[in-house]
């Protein structure tokens, strides 16, 4: 069944899913082609290396993951798309998780294919006018597995790895749960309701922080392990509870959602 769900979503989101493809192709090669860099290795042969496009290539990516996480569920927005998806035989566990798979999924799909797609006509652009040849797609691989994925540092990289692809996870099942929140432009909303969350939270930190600083007690920290094994716990812990808390309150307003 879930085969059939992932075809009715496909089809639905077909056109779009095209756009999305083309216009992320299209950003990416318009950056990789401006900031493109050539050097000369050992070898005095000239290379072109795509450092400063990576950036670019990593916006696009999390701009197009939460984008479309704000709008998975928008064909339930009206009566004429929510009605027959509604009636497909399959529970509301197999629809949401059909939607999940297909946000993400999808997701990494449009942009390794607009990846390739814009690393092809870079390919034929560097023959033509450099006479030598660079990989976009290796470039952001090699900077995805071996660079700084995430801004802590001292991570190991299968460390720094695993938790890149926690926040994606997190991101995800985020935007997830603003598009069951918001009927209309849920991505800003969800932004915005991001914003003020972090700024409540920093506040609340703040006023932790100011009442200890003047407090005329001393508050001494004691660490039965490394501060930064600790740290590390911890965020695997918050992202990994704030995934899952998300992810089950999207799907409870999925099971309860009205349709107008």
């Amino acid at each position: 069944m879930i085969k059939q769900l992932i075809l009715h979503k496909f089809l639905f989101e077909k056109k779009n899913a095209i756009a999305c493809t083309s216009i992320l192709g299209a950003v990416i090669l318009f950056f990789s082609t401006i900031a493109a860099d050539t050097y000369v290795d050992n070898t005095n042969i000239l290379r072109v290396s795509y450092d400063h496009a990576i950036h670019i290539a990593n916006v696009a990516f999390w701009f197009c993951l939460l984008y479309t996480a704000s709008r998975m569920f928008r064909d339930l927005n009206n009566r004429k798309t929510a009605i027959p998806y509604l009636m497909l035989p399959a529970s509301n566990k197999d629809k949401f998780l059909t939607n999940c798979i297909m946000g993400i999924g999808g997701t990494f799909a449009m942009f390794i294919v607009a990846l390739l797609g814009a690393d092809i006509v870079q390919a034929l652009f560097n023959l033509v006018t450099r006479y030598t040849t660079g990989s976009l797609t290796v470039n952001y691989l090699e900077n995805l597995i071996y660079g700084d994925t995430f801004i802590m540092n001292g991570f190991k990289v299968i460390h720094s790895f695993l938790l890149y692809i926690l926040m994606v996870f997190w991101a995800h099942s985020i935007f997830t749960l603003g598009s069951t929140m918001f009927r209309k432009h849920s991505f800003i909303k969800t932004v915005l309701s991001l914003f003020g969350s972090f700024l409540l939270l920093v506040m609340l930190i703040g006023c932790f922080a100011s009442a200890a600083a003047h407090s005329n007690q001393g508050i001494t920290v004691h660490f039965l392990v490394d501060p930064e094994i600790m740290f590390s716990i911890t965020a695997y812990v918050i992202v990994i509870g704030t995934t899952i808390g998300a992810y089950y309150w999207a799907y409870r307003r999925f099971c309860n959602k009205t349709i107008l």
